[in-house]
């Protein structure tokens, strides 16, 4: 035997060997790939399995915030709620240049709801206080006939420069 064929003898061995721990390395790298992909696909599939396609609203039994921004499909706003930090809380429906309902609730007063034509002008304007009144603007500046129920019981109509056209009792 020739000193060349032991050497290409031990290289030879030493080559499959070397293949042989590839493979076995390459084998772990496989599984390691399958699981991975086997994770992705269920994590994929979740959703799915348990009834919640993607789309769908979520539903939450607590949300809290201080302030929540209502946006149109545009992205503009288009109302909102807030807690103001002296305690008042606000309700807006509509936007600046729209038709718009706005409740506020003040912490220590009477609650007040206005209402605004398109064009930014009041309306209508409720106010529950103690002397709780009504009071609606055909031009938004003026009240053009207002209900108010003082604190004595009595019930009064009043035309838009503020004479009385109704009293009870």
């Amino acid at each position: 035997m020739n000193t060349n064929d032991a050497a290409s003898g031990v290289d030879l061995q030493m080559l499959a060997g070397r293949i042989e721990l590839l493979e076995r390395q390459s084998h772990g790298w496989r599984a390691l790939a399958a699981a991975a992909m086997l994770v992705a696909l269920v994590a994929l599939a979740l959703p799915a399995l348990r009834g919640t396609a993607s789309g769908e609203h979520v539903r939450a039994s607590v949300v809290e915030a201080n302030r929540i921004l209502l946006r149109d499909l545009g992205g503009g706003v288009a109302g909102g709620l807030e807690s103001t930090p002296d305690g008042t809380l606000r309700l807006v429906l509509g936007a600046r240049g729209t038709a718009s309902a706005q409740l506020v609730v003040p912490r220590g007063g009477a609650a007040q709801l206005t209402l605004r034509a398109p064009d930014g002008g009041v309306r209508a304007v409720l106010d529950g206080g103690d002397a709780p009144a009504a009071w609606l603007s055909r031009d938004g500046r003026t009240a053009h006939a207002s209900l108010a129920a003082p604190a004595g019981g009595e019930v009064w109509l009043r035309d838009a420069v503020g004479r009385p056209r109704f009293h009870a009792p």
